[in-house]
């Protein structure tokens, strides 16, 4: 069809198809769009993505319809191992956390603070070696952009990019992040019964510094979040790279913080973040 060796459809979507193609011993993935100014707006954000979590741009060409040749990752859907895994471990999902938090951070701090909008599971590769790779940067923006347009996926983006009742920003991202890394963990994407996003109430073993951070990542008050992806990267580090004093010193002060929010009149189902919560 495109004139390569090999060609396999591999996904399509409303913006048009992806293939997995092959020319002699390199193999790419090639999108195929309707819509031009799509194209032309994916590709920007491509090159601008320049991170290891993101694939390589490599063209771009017009036949007909508009095309976008990347590198393949190699894998499979996040969310279908978290399906068939029924979550991961802690250790699992820190490593993966941390990969993904990096990438984010990095678009959040380049020249014009890009937005993702639209981290989900699905657009996540689980690869061979444990690493995780992001492939889809249709609906990133620069922040001063992000008003002129609602974006994103019910059940994953946070709610003010789908409802566009309050401004979105970098703490979007953040809500996307929580929600994920709790998906990551419980095998699921549905609040508990108090309607938060908790670890604990699924299992007292899992450590308490996760746990508020989910819980300050998906607050439904963007005001109540933490506000970025560095941040968020840090505390994960933190957690992450520290001694076993300094673990336990961390889990005494995250209980501390959600024992003393469950106190706190009409705020049980949100956790006020600080920036000194770890310190």
């Amino acid at each position: 069809m495109f004139g390569y060796d090999e060609e396999k459809l591999i996904g399509s979507g409303s913006f048009g198809n992806v293939y997995k193609v092959k020319k002699g011993d390199e193999t790419y993935a090639l999108k195929e769009m309707n819509d031009k100014g799509l194209r032309d707006r994916e590709v920007r954000f491509l090159k601008l993505a320049d991170h290891p979590l993101f694939p390589k741009y490599i063209d771009s060409f017009d036949e007909g319809k508009f095309y976008i040749l990347e590198e393949y990752i190699w894998g499979r859907p996040l969310d279908e191992c978290i399906i068939a895994r029924e979550g991961f471990t802690q250790p699992e999902c820190m490593r993966m956390a941390v990969g993904l938090a990096d990438g984010i951070a990095f678009l959040q701090q380049s020249d014009g603070n890009i937005l993702f909008r639209d981290l989900k599971a699905e657009n996540i590769i689980l690869q061979p070696d444990g690493e995780v790779r992001l492939v889809d940067l249709g609906a990133a923006c620069f922040l001063d952009e992000a008003g002129l347009s609602n974006a994103g996926t019910k059940g994953a983006s946070a709610p003010e990019q789908l409802e566009g009742k309050a401004p979105q920003g970098m703490y979007s991202d953040v809500y996307a992040f929580g929600r994920l890394l709790y998906y990551m963990l419980i095998g699921k994407n549905t609040p508990d019964k108090n309607g938060n996003f908790s670890i604990l109430s699924e299992d007292a073993g899992y450590s308490a510094s996760l746990e508020l951070i989910i819980r300050q990542c998906t607050a439904l008050d963007p005001a109540l979040r933490i506000p970025d992806m560095y941040t968020v990267l840090t505390r994960l580090i933190d957690i992450a790279t520290c001694t076993p004093r300094q673990y336990k010193k961390l889990e005494k002060n995250a209980k501390k913080i959600l024992k003393r929010s469950e106190k706190m009149d009409g705020s049980e189902n949100e956790v006020v973040f600080s920036r000194n919560v770890q310190k």
